[in-house]
């Protein structure tokens, strides 16, 4: 049986197949909070190929963790989009930047009550500083802006805010968070905010939802 230690150090629950999604501590971080980055990513996607097996009994993961590398949330979400097996993804805190773009990989996105969620378009960073390398970076970071904005359309289309409207397409949708972000800059939504603009699919609390054991499949997980 897996040892309480072995759970904090590695970030998974083998039993009852739970991976824990949030930043690396590390001494030399002094206090902040790293986010998404490689340390971050690498363990996650090990623990998502070591689950994601036959017979693919359900997963869940709990997401507690500050926005981030690009990169890094992308392979993440690549990881989570194409897994054969059923995941579900619990937003603790706050689901902000690139872990809000991580969360909606999952097929069913649930919030706790007072998590909150935040997207913007984020910044560039680094230390190039020939021109030319400088125009790619951008032109490049500009690809990414647009693939967030449909990531986000995509799964919003389906939500009850864009469902009121009678001809929503994933473009609009797009159109719609671009000129949101440009005027707010950082968009902030509580959980019920962020279920209904299609952002989650429900908070945990709720009827539905009432608690962490309505989720937990132990009579399949465990047989």
């Amino acid at each position: 049986m897996q040892s309480i230690k072995e759970i904090h150090s590695h970030n998974i629950n083998l039993a009852t197949r739970e991976i824990y999604l949030h930043s690396t501590f590390d001494v030399s971080d002094e206090g902040a909070e790293p986010g998404v980055e490689y340390r971050q990513s690498n363990i996650f996607i090990k623990n998502m190929h070591i689950l994601d097996q036959p017979p693919f009994d359900p997963i869940l993961i709990f997401i507690h963790s500050d926005g981030g590398s690009w990169e890094e949330g992308m392979a993440m979400f690549n990881t989570i989009e194409l897994a054969t097996s059923d995941i579900t993804m619990i937003g603790y805190a706050h689901v902000t930047s690139m872990s809000g773009i991580t969360f909606q990989s999952a097929p069913l996105r649930l919030m706790m009550p007072d998590c909150y969620f935040m997207m913007h378009f984020g910044a560039a960073s680094g230390s190039v500083i020939h021109p030319i390398a400088l125009k790619n970076i951008a032109a490049e970071e500009i690809k990414w802006c647009d693939r967030m904005l449909e990531v986000f359309a995509r799964r919003a289309v389906k939500g009850p805010f864009f469902k009121k409207k009678k001809s929503t397409t994933i473009k609009s949708a797009m159109a719609f968070f671009d000129a949101k972000l440009k005027s707010e800059v950082d968009w902030y939504l509580d959980a019920e905010e962020t279920v209904y603009y299609g952002l989650a699919d429900g908070v945990i609390g709720s009827t539905k939802y009432p608690n962490l054991s309505s989720l937990r499949k132990f009579e399949t997980v465990l047989k």
